[in-house]
């Protein structure tokens, strides 16, 4: 006989056995499982770092229109066409929405939305939303190390893989090879190729059978779709990229076909490049030669080899490093250039056709065409490890998180605070209870009067040190390419809360110090800086590796404020990022933009010594302070150089090695000794001074770090190829418009950075030849 108890025990099991049922069937006939689920992508062949801005790309098939009125969108933000939204993870474990994406449809009836967001965890997710709609959880593959470096081919090279092998660091690791073959598959814009390190182009690859005639030569006409991936490309390498551009008897198809390639191939300063005619190249003693070959290639390799003859060869902007003939202007086969603040390697041969795939000469050629393998210098410290500074940006972070108003607590002072609280928790509180008649009642009271006094004590230590103002700090370094008249500017900004609140981050470029008529700051596209055409994104700020709050850490950075939040219409503005108490938050921002008029006029040549010659003279609204000249391995030191003020190299007291000066060598005996650099230094210019030439000063062998994220902003690879270097310190570049609200409360002020809170390094590229630019207008 069952008891009563037993009878409702057995029907309250087999109600919730048959409401678990109910709900895994109401999972699986869910209202997801009528329409198609979305299908993302994410990075280049699934291929993508954390840190480090990605491409997504999300599309499913199209699905009836809802019932929004009008046709448009439910959400004020979104195209008519619609649009969704994408939320990632940043290193405190809080979602990130990006702005919203427009939805296309193409001829499949497929919708497709492009976005870039950053990971800053690797927990290889994402989720997906639609206005009005609850987010959709992702699985997308995991990313690999922050520290990794990625080599993007474009084509069918083989040889790629085995150079990478060559590329092998000390800890072993080499760069992971990605092979992208379709060429449409690739993102269209310089931020999605942010994660990439360098790429080599195969220019066949740009020659689908779509642009083929019947007679063989290529079709002017190019889709669209193809167009926009080489002019991201395009953009990324001018920003700072490396590009090796393989072009040999598929160049003059590829010209005709691809208008965007002919700006790849070496020409006059300032000019695209041409092709003369294509001659015979018979042998191939310098490509031999200059790859390093343990073996020359077969005899019959080269019977039916033709190579581009380049137009005004005599005037060709950068550096011949391999020719065939007497002289490199008689026929040239690679040529390094400068492409804005990048570079570009033309190779005028084909290696990716007939025997060069299996010749094992083509991998240290490749090995050279990317820049050589990485040296270290002898001075034993590369394999120093650093726990707590990874890397350079590392180092740079933990300087921009260093405030006026703010300093680190004692650690002799917090552990006199927790000794003094152990003693009165327990000792005092028995001695004071045992003294008063035995009565243990009076705990009740003794115990929160001490725990309120120790509390006050510890929030009015706290109070001392770490203040009660709103601090900011922020440091940026400006480029102008004097060529093309690209501007690029990094800037990072670090803000101390006194309390829970949320801000609201963006930044506009501006000249900071120059005033208007009316006393007013003067945005930059008033003063012809730029022409108002500005691309900008902000973003978190960490650091790489595994490290606690580090973008590959297994587990997110502990933090008091926990909310989700996301961006504005674009890239450019950050809105409701939570920040705790006596906390601080670390921003950086990129942005680009164009010069309405050239920022120098430029004469400068070389001698027969290999110096410098002629003269330059700047054109930005302000003078530069400490300002140097560099080039190759000189520098020329200048001072103060106002506006429209011209400097002769060859008059002053001559060049400095540029080592020297950056190390801060000094005279030791008979012996040069360079200053040891300071991992622990918070010196922020010094970092940026620094960090800008990094690999002319020695790399890692100086600094025993690597570049990291900061690597995008070294200019050494630009002294390499006929160009100099106008360095010096300005007024801040970038306005920061921070605004805060404490939460639970009406907004009760805001900030933005000021020149006075952080350094503004201001650089600009010149080409060396007989091209002179014109000042501002």
């Amino acid at each position: 006989m069952i008891s009563p108890h037993g009878f409702w025990g057995w029907r309250a099991i087999l109600g919730g056995a048959a409401y678990l049922v109910a709900s895994l069937a109401a999972g699986v006939q869910s209202p997801c499982a009528d329409e198609p689920r979305w299908d993302v992508q994410v990075g280049l062949g699934g291929v993508y770092r954390t840190g480090l801005w990605t491409p997504l790309v999300v599309s499913r098939k199209s699905r009836p229109a809802t019932s929004t009125p009008s046709g448009q969108s439910s959400d004020e933000s979104c195209p008519i066409g619609g649009c969704l939204y994408a939320w990632v993870e940043d290193p405190d474990g809080q979602f990130v929405r990006s702005p919203p994406a427009p939805l296309s449809t193409d001829v499949g009836g497929t919708q497709v939305a492009r976005l870039c967001v950053r990971f800053g965890r690797p927990t290889g997710r994402v989720l997906i939303q639609e206005p009005g709609q609850e987010p959709t959880h992702h699985g997308v593959p995991l990313p690999i190390g922050s520290t990794e470096t990625v080599l993007l081919v474009v084509g069918n090279l083989p040889n790629a893989e085995r150079a990478a092998r060559l590329l092998a660091r000390d800890d072993g690791t080499r760069p992971r090879v990605v092979i992208a073959q379709d060429l449409d598959a690739l993102g269209k814009s310089a931020r999605d190729f942010d994660g990439v390190d360098a790429i080599i182009l195969c220019g066949r690859s740009l020659l689908g059978s779509e642009n083929v005639g019947d007679s063989g030569n290529a079709v002017s006409t190019i889709p669209e779709d193809r167009l926009a991936t080489l002019t991201g490309i395009d953009s990324w390498v001018r920003q700072g990229g490396r590009l090796v551009f393989v072009a040999g008897e598929c160049a003059p198809m590829l010209v005709d076909a691809q208008p965007a390639a002919a700006a790849w191939l070496p020409g006059p300063i300032g000019h695209p490049g041409g092709i003369a005619r294509m001659v015979p190249l018979r042998r191939l003693t310098a490509i031999e030669t200059y790859g390093r070959a343990s073996r020359p290639l077969e005899k019959n390799a080269t019977s039916s080899l033709q190579v581009p003859l380049l137009a005004n060869v005599s005037q060709l902007d950068g550096v011949i490093e391999a020719f065939a003939g007497n002289a490199p202007t008689d026929l040239p086969l690679v040529v390094r250039t400068a492409h804005g603040f990048g570079t570009i390697t033309w190779i005028g041969i084909d290696i990716d056709q007939g025997a060069f795939r299996t010749w094992q000469g083509t991998d240290t050629l490749l090995v050279e065409l990317l820049g050589g393998r990485l040296r270290t210098a002898a001075s034993g410290r590369a394999g120093e490890m650093h726990l707590g500074v990874p890397d350079l940006a590392a180092q740079l972070r933990m300087a921009i998180d260093q405030f006026v108003g703010v300093q680190a607590v004692p650690f002799e002072l917090i552990v006199g605070l927790a000794m003094l609280t152990i003693g009165c928790l327990y000792p005092l509180d028995w001695w004071l209870v045992s003294r008063w008649g035995g009565r243990p009642w009076l705990a009740w009271i003794s115990l929160p009067v001490l725990v309120a006094l120790l509390s006050s004590l510890a929030w009015t230590t706290a109070s001392r040190w770490k203040g009660d103002a709103w601090e900011v700090s922020h440091a940026e370094i400006i480029d102008i390419d004097a060529t093309s008249r690209l501007v690029r500017a990094a800037a990072w900004a670090g803000v101390w809360s006194p309390a829970n609140a949320s801000l609201d981050v963006g930044a506009t470029p501006t000249l900071g110090a120059v005033q208007s008529a009316v006393e007013a700051p003067l945005q930059a596209a008033a003063c012809g800086l730029v022409d108002g055409s500005v691309e900008s994104a902000v973003s978190w700020c960490a650091d790489s590796g595994r490290s606690i709050g580090s973008t590959d850490a297994a587990m997110p950075h502990p933090s008091l404020a926990t909310e989700n939040y996301g961006y504005g219409a674009s890239l450019a503005s950050l809105v409701g990022v939570p920040i705790a108490a006596s906390s601080s938050r670390l921003f950086e921002l990129q942005w680009t933009a164009r010069a309405e008029g050239s920022p120098a006029t430029v004469s400068l040549d070389i001698n027969a010594q290999g110096t410098l010659r002629g003269g330059i003279a700047h054109h930005l609204p302000f003078p530069l302070s400490q300002c140097v000249l560099v080039h190759a391995g000189w520098l020329y030191e200048i001072g103060r150089l106002a506006t429209h003020q011209r400097y002769e190299p060859d008059t002053g007291r001559g060049p400095r090695s540029l080592t020297g000066a950056l190390t801060h060598r000094a005279a030791s005996r008979e012996n040069d000794v360079a200053i040891r650099w300071d991992t622990s230094s918070v010196d922020t210019a010094r970092i940026l001074e620094i960090a800008g030439f990094h690999a002319a000063v020695g790399g890692r062998g100086y600094t025993s770090l690597e570049s990291g994220r900061l690597e995008r902003i070294d200019l050494s690879p630009l002294l390499r190829v006929d160009r100099a270097v106008l360095v010096g310190w300005g007024p801040a570049g970038t306005a920061w418009n921070t605004s805060w609200n404490e939460s639970g409360c009406e907004a009760f002020g805001g900030g933005s950075l000021v020149e006075s809170q952080g350094p503004s390094l201001w650089r600009i590229v010149v080409a060396i030849g007989p091209a002179n630019t014109e000042p501002l207008p």
